[in-house]
């Protein structure tokens, strides 16, 4: 049910969207939840406290150290390299937050960038069953309906495609721009997969700064070749990930601020880098898929001899012998490529045989100019099957 539910529509067929629409949606959804249970089971920071200190001190202090927003680079400890240089974390108050000299630490904010990273993958697609629903022919709907194809009779099966035919070459002759092979349905489909590109590179490359150490260019390139070189001990994490800093803190006793320097271990940075690495791999991956299937979409759309190779096939399983110019000017002008994506879609969802009884519902009408004419078209509405008026009437 729940795959159903993030399926597009339109693309039903384009794995490349929906890779990006469900599989990285859900992905993305199931870290951050993951992120949210390792945040929450701990530990993630264990200070080194005085041994005076009781067993709630030390709690309080792993605490606000990591409840602290906001880290300075020092090199107290480090003399100078900038290689050894030691993180500081300053617990302050609200007067002290404005400090210029430090930065926001954004490790504790992970679940909820990567739940926001999952809504963006989410947003073109919604888009496209908003506008869709809007601008073109219906296909939520035909997705319904078509859904149920499989369980009607052999009669029922006709007479549906037959209505089906009738339907979608009443919306293909009504679309503007009829002397162009694509409308709307095709400008729409080329802008989500745009928008599918753009957002996985966006990701990737914010997600690149965000990672990468001082003077490495891509973090990916150098994580990968020290792998390969097998030089695990030499590979430096991200600078947003400190594994070890030193927290500045202050407790009250008795009206009296006391401060102490704690030199603190951040386990959880491992795990969070981990996380952000596996992101960094998968958004590299769905950029190249939705590129590749942006130039692919591209160029179907532009050429027409896809979408007559197309259509001819269909009207060849039933035996009608057809010009070439006869199929330039019936997949051109009366189907159009937004007519093809339909018919893919359908076809994705149901299977051929209603796809081709389809196409020769909306050759009949092309050939003779009425609903009424073709050798299979005879009384169309009483014997629509029970289930297709019960769906017109309730307006699925």
């Amino acid at each position: 049910m729940i795959f159903n539910f993030y399926k597009p529509t339109v693309n039903y067929g384009s794995w490349a969207d929906r890779l990006s629409s469900t599989w990285t949606f859900l992905l993305l959804l199931i870290l951050a939840l993951l992120t949210v249970w390792r945040h929450y089971r701990g530990p993630n920071f264990i200070c080194k406290t005085p041994p005076e200190f009781p067993r709630h001190w030390n709690d309080f202090t792993d605490e606000s150290c990591w409840l602290s927003r906001q880290i300075k680079t020092s090199e107290l400890y480090g003399q100078g390299s900038s290689s050894d240089s030691v993180d500081i974390l300053e617990v302050m108050d609200i007067k002290d937050s404005a400090n210029e000299d430090g930065t926001r630490t954004l490790y504790q904010w992970l679940p909820l960038i990567l739940f926001l990273q999952a809504l963006l993958f989410l947003l073109p697609d919604v888009i496209l069953r908003i506008c869709e629903s809007s601008f073109g022919f219906g296909c939520q709907k035909l997705t319904k309906m078509i859904q149920d194809y499989r369980q009607y009779s052999a009669d029922d099966r006709k007479y549906f495609a037959i209505e089906i035919g009738s339907y979608l070459h009443q919306e293909f002759s009504g679309r503007l721009l009829r002397v162009l092979p694509f409308g709307i349905l095709t400008v729409l489909l080329a802008f989500v997969k745009l928008l599918f590109f753009v957002n996985a590179a966006t990701q990737l490359i914010i997600l690149e700064g965000y990672l990468s150490p001082q003077n490495v260019t891509s973090y990916g390139h150098y994580v990968f070749e020290s792998i390969i070189n097998t030089n695990y001990s030499t590979i430096a994490y991200s600078p947003v990930f400190p594994r070890e800093v030193l927290c500045n803190s202050k407790f009250i006793l008795l009206s009296n601020v006391q401060s102490y320097m704690f030199q603190c271990l951040v386990p959880v940075n491992e795990f969070n880098e981990q996380i952000c690495f596996f992101v960094w791999i998968w958004l590299l991956v769905v950029c190249i898929a939705a590129g590749t299937s942006g130039i692919f979409f591209l160029v179907k759309s532009l050429l027409p001899m896809v979408r007559q190779r197309y259509i001819k096939k269909y009207l060849s399983m039933s035996n009608i012998s057809v010009t070439s110019a006869e199929v330039s000017s019936f997949s051109g002008t009366t189907i159009g490529q937004d007519g093809v994506m339909v018919l893919k879609m359908i076809g994705d969802i149901s299977s051929d045989i209603l796809v081709k009884d389809i196409v020769i519902q909306i050759w009949n009408i092309h050939k003779t100019g009425s609903a009424s004419g073709g050798q299979h078209v005879t009384n169309l509405t009483p014997a629509a099957s029970p289930e297709m008026i019960a769906m017109e009437k309730t307006g699925v």
